[in-house]
């Protein structure tokens, strides 16, 4: 399972420790839940950065209620 490394809600977005994918970019848009570091989250879409890296573009929280 996934889980967010760092998370600033002023910033506006974070990242993500994936299992196959390494770090990777999320948007605060793109959860359906308050993040934290820590959180264990789903990954449930991806989608490439500027760059062609990849990017989360949907994550949930099974531990979490959805905002």
């Amino acid at each position: 399972m996934a889980k967010i490394k760092s998370f600033q809600k002023g910033q506006g977005f974070g990242y993500i420790t994936h299992p196959e994918h390494g770090d990777i970019l999320f948007d605060y848009v793109s959860c359906n839940f308050e993040p934290e570091e820590g959180d264990e989250v789903v990954v449930e879409e991806m989608g490439k950065r500027y760059n062609g890296d990849p990017k989360a573009v949907r994550v949930t929280c099974p531990a979490k209620p959805p905002k």
